[in-house]
Parts: structure tokens; sequence; C-alpha cells
């Protein structure tokens, strides 16, 4: 049965937590309680856009209590110096912290690890000093008092349990929103970037992008957070929002677990009633803050939550055998023959621009793929050389030579991951020199990698669907409530993503998660990934690497099923009975220049590849 719009997969624990939050109304009247309740929902609503930022693109930020300070600050100067009404002020703060996220993600997001960490924790710096030392605006030191208190038409709603109510409600709207969107395209590119993010630029996702919007969800969430306390106390001071703050909703996040939005929930609940516990210790709030976090990474590094659920996962559990149920499997189920291959594999596919007919190269057709004098070096050392040569439409070209002899750097140089010094790049026409890798993989360039290199944590099909990312439209707002137009494309990409699966022999493993997978249906995955993005130029890098005669026979099947498609394929490959094999045609690399080229047949009797590939006993397969 289909969901509903707007209700995430996960709406049974959804649900439980609403009626959960609907009993203190009900059965208490202690203000202590709602007071406390509502700062632990205002500090939920920051580490929800913190975790979301942490968790699935992998950017730590030690600047998210700025934000929040902002959102405060704003809107208390608009409300109250301006006399501004409450929703303007509200849509105001907003704005205003979103455009200086915006700002400072621009710069900071090209930066990495701690560099990033750093550059977050001196903005949080200078925005305690800003709001202390300008006291004509925010009130310096002494705080900012007589904010208004939230109210609709002459309602008071700041009270303690009308406030628990609509900030409660207020999460949980948003709550749902970011489970729908960790769920959706733009979460699995999320997961993408978070994990491997090399991988997620070649398959056409376009990371910085991505990063600079997260961080600035993130950000908004937190100053819709600082607008809510703002009008809740009616008094703010910088102090509220100093790096404490930060690293104490950066505590949260880590302590409920990165990437668990339940997590994230206890966290918040567990660490903002703390203070309440040890009073006594106030001096030491900070030092026990940092003891937690180091316990935590050190005994818990996935956090609390996902720590339960894996102890969960592991508790034993009785499950019918496979005789019972009428279903016995190999450990090869699922994996194409290698002698008579699959008859199903491939017949459907038909890339981009290739011509389905096409069986062989023909050199009278425009080739697929054109190198003129392609040169890269790093500092002093040429690791590429005025490289040079085609790849026509259903032509396999390998590519060989001695380790560091420039193969996969000239592979990268083709998919943008590097950027040449000199020379063109011309695929299907069109110059693609020094174009990010994500448009170079959506203008129908695909690859596999050296090391296997898929999604562990995702499931096949998830797998395969990132390779179909840069087909999808759907935005963060689609995304989040569910529209009708993101349903209707989500399932039309999963409908692709497991027709690509079958092809390959996978559909029945579309749910497995990718790291149960063997290395040959790793790598047979890696190629329904790659064959996702509809290319017409296939790059593989070693391909065969750590497979057994019998699977690399198979995957021999696989490669000469899509040349026979029409596709341009280069080869970067070690074993030369699959080049001697798969090969139309040979490229030697030696010192990042190209020294030989021509057919199989050729190649093995040339003296010079011989002498500098394999000594004077020649090629051997």
């Amino acid at each position: 049965m289909s969901r509903l719009p707007f209700v995430p997969e996960q709406w049974p624990a959804l649900l439980v937590l609403a009626i959960f939050l609907a009993l203190p109304p009900l059965l208490s009247e202690s203000s202590y309680l709602f007071f406390m309740l509502n700062i632990i929902a205002l500090n939920a609503l920051v580490v929800l856009g913190l975790n979301l930022l942490i968790g699935s693109t992998g950017q730590v930020s030690l600047g998210h209590a700025a934000f929040y300070g902002l959102g405060a600050y704003v809107s208390a100067i608009a409300s109250t110096t301006f006399q501004w009404p409450l929703p303007a002020a509200f849509f105001l703060s907003l704005l205003f912290v979103a455009v200086t996220s915006f700002l400072l993600a621009l710069p900071t997001l090209r930066l990495e690890g701690h560099y990033l960490v750093m550059a977050t924790l001196g903005f949080n710096i200078i925005v305690s000093i800003l709001l202390g030392q300008m006291e004509n605006l925010t009130g310096g030191p002494s705080g900012f008092p007589g904010i208004p208190r939230l109210h609709a038409g002459g309602l008071d709603v700041a009270s303690d349990v009308r406030f628990y109510c609509i900030i409660w409600l207020l999460f949980l709207l948003l709550f749902a929103g970011t489970l729908n969107l960790t769920e959706s395209r733009l979460g699995r590119a999320f997961q993408a970037i978070h994990e491997k993010e090399l991988t997620a630029k070649a398959l056409g996702i376009h990371t910085y992008r991505y990063k600079v919007s997260t961080f600035v969800l993130s950000a908004v969430y937190a100053g819709v957070a600082g607008f809510c306390y703002a009008h809740y106390v009616t008094f703010i001071s910088p102090k509220s929002f100093d790096i404490f703050h930060s690293v104490q909703v950066v505590t949260m996040v880590v302590l409920g677990g990165m990437g668990s939005m339940w997590g994230g929930l206890a966290g918040a609940a567990l660490l903002t009633c703390l203070p309440t516990w040890l009073h006594r210790f106030e001096d030491l709030h900070v030092l026990l803050y940092g003891l937690i976090l180091m316990g935590v990474l050190v005994f818990l590094p996935q956090g609390l939550i996902p720590s339960l659920h894996r102890a969960a996962a592991s508790l034993p559990r009785v499950v019918p055998s496979r005789k019972a149920c009428g279903h016995e499997h190999s450990k090869t189920a699922g994996v194409l023959p290698v002698s008579e291959g699959s008859p199903a594999l491939l017949q459907e596919f038909s890339p981009n621009g290739a011509n389905p007919s096409v069986i062989a190269h023909h050199h009278g057709h425009a080739p697929v793929l054109r190198l003129e004098e392609v040169s890269v070096s790093f500092g002093g050392l040429q690791a590429l050389c005025n490289v040079s040569f085609e790849v026509f439409p259903g032509e396999v070209v390998a590519l060989i030579g001695p380790n560091g002899a420039g193969k996969t750097t000239l592979l990268n140089a083709i998919s943008g991951l590097l950027r040449p010094d000199s020379g063109e790049i011309i695929h299907a026409g069109a110059r693609i020199t020094n174009l990010p890798p994500h448009r170079v993989a959506a203008m129908g360039v695909g690859r596999t990698f050296q090391a296997v290199q898929v999604y562990e944590r995702l499931t096949v099909l998830q797998n395969v669907l990132l390779g179909l990312h840069v087909e999808g439209r759907s935005s963060f707002f689609s995304s989040m409530f569910r529209t009708p137009f993101e349903r209707g494309e989500e399932q039309s990409l999963k409908a692709k993503g497991l027709g690509f699966l079958r092809q390959f022999a996978l559909g029945e493993k579309s749910h497995v998660p990718a790291v149960q997978l063997s290395l040959l249906e790793q790598k047979l995955l890696e190629l329904a990934r790659a064959l996702a993005l509809s290319p017409s130029l296939l790059l593989l890098d070693e391909p065969a690497g750590g497979l057994n005669p019998r699977e690399s026979g198979v995957l021999m099947h696989a490669v000469e099923m899509l040349r026979k498609k029409g596709m341009g394929i280069i080869l970067v490959e070690h074993d030369m009975n699959v080049v001697m094999q798969l090969a139309d045609r040979v490229v030697v690399l030696q010192y990042g220049c190209c020294i030989a080229s021509g057919t199989p047949e050729r190649i093995q009797k040339d003296p010079r590849v011989i002498a500098a590939y394999l000594g004077s006993g020649g090629l051997r397969h």
C-alpha cells in the first residue's frame, strides 16, 4: 500500500511519538515540566538541522549556536525596536539567517575536516563578540529584554502549555519532513557524499551545491528555533548563543547518533536535562560535555540509538530454514553463469548516443572520445605527456602499462576528477576538458574504480538509483513534502533501477545491503550503476582485479555485451588474458607517454612493449 503524502516510511514510530507528546498536557500542570520540555524541543530543532548536516553530508559545524542567536536577535530587534508584526519579524529572521549561512557556506564548504570546523568556530566567536559589543542594537552583555510574547490575534500562546503544543507540533512537522528528505533521491545523494564523495561526483551528483544547500537548510532550522526561543523567554543575551552552546548541540548529535534523526532527539532530551540533574556541579559542565563526547566516540562510535538498534538486531531469532520454505540457494545464486552467460543480460540496454545495432567499431563513424595531446603533472612529476588517441562506438580500447604509467590518471582526467595541464578531451563532439565531474557524468561518461566503490550502507537498489540521480528533478521542497511529482518520479526511478539490476542477475538482491554481496556481485553492481547514467562512453579501471578465472569470465561476458550494444569502452587492466580477449585495440603507456598503439596481436610482438612492460618474456596470457 502506498503512503499518503507527507507521511514518512517511519510513520508508526512518529505516531507513537505524537501520542507520547500528547500525554503531558493531560497528566500534569507543572510549569517547570513544560518549561523543560519546551527547551528540549528548541534544542531538538537545532539538533535536527545539525544532524542533517553532520550525519547526512559529513560536514561538521561549530557555528550553529550563532545561527540560533541570529534568529533570536533579528526577530527581537525587528519586533521590539522597529515594532514589526511577529510574522514579518519571523520571515526577516529566517531570511537573514539563510543569507548569512549561504555567504558563510560558499567559501567554508570548499574546506574539509578540521578546517571547516575551525572556520565555523571562528564564525561563532565573531557573532558572539558582535552581539556583546553592539549595545545600542542588541543590548550588549546585559541582554535584550521586553521581547513580545508569541500571540495569535489577541491570544497569548507563549504560556508554557500553549507554547508546548505549538513548538512540539512544529518539531513533528519538520521532523517528518526531514525524514522524508533523508528517504528521498536527495537523501541518497547526501549519503553518497558522506561515504564516498569522489564516487558521488563521478555519478553526476553536484556535491558542492548539495553541501551548501544542506548547510543553509540546517542553519534555517536553528533560526526557527532562535525565533521561538526569543518570543518564549522574552529575554535573550549573548551568553545563550556562545561557543559552548555549539559544542553542546554537536555533543547531542554525537551522543544520539550521527545520521539518526531519532538519535538526535534522544541526545537533545538527555543533554538538556543533564544540567538540571547535575546542578551542583555547574562549574564542571564544559568538562562533563567533553567527557561525554570522548566517551561516546570511544565506546559508542555509532551513537546511542544506532547502537541500540544494532544490539537488538544481533539478538537470536527463530528463522525458518530455507529447506522448510522450499528455497535452496547456493552461495553463487544470482551470479551469472560463465559458460552460457545470461540470456537476459543487457538485452534491453541501449545507451544514449549509441547505436544498438553496432557490433564492432567503425572508423567511418565519429569517435565517442578523442584525446588530443593531454598532459597532467603533479608538481614536478609528469604523470601524462601528450597522450592522444580515439575511441569509437562499439570499440574496446585497452589501456595497459606498468604501475605508475598514468592509466588511472588518464581516466580521472577524462571523467573530470583531474584537470589536464594542456590538451583537449572531446566526448561525442563536445569539449569536456576541465568540466567538473558531475557535468561530465551527466553528458554520458560512466566509470568504475580500481577499488570497488559501492555504498555499503545502502541497499543494492539504492546504489543503482544513485546512477539515476541525474534523471531526477525533485527539489528540497517536493522531497520534504512528498508531493505527487516526487512520488511519481521515485516510482519511475525505482522501476528503471530494478531493470538495470535484472540485467545483471541482481534483481532478487535489490533490498540487500551492498556490503553483503560477493566481490563479483559488487563489481557487477558497479557496472549496473554506471550504466544507469546511460553513458555512451564507459571507463573501466581494473574490473577483473581480485577475481578468479571463472568470475573474470562472467565479467568479460558483461563487457562483451556492452560492446555489442555500441558503447565505447576504455579498459584499464593488468590481466593480459582479459585484455587480449576483449580489446579491439591496445594503447600502451610508460611514464605517462604513449609508446605503442595497435591490435592485441601487434602489441604482443612490439619490442618496446616487451622491454617496458613484461621484459624479454613477452606478453603472456
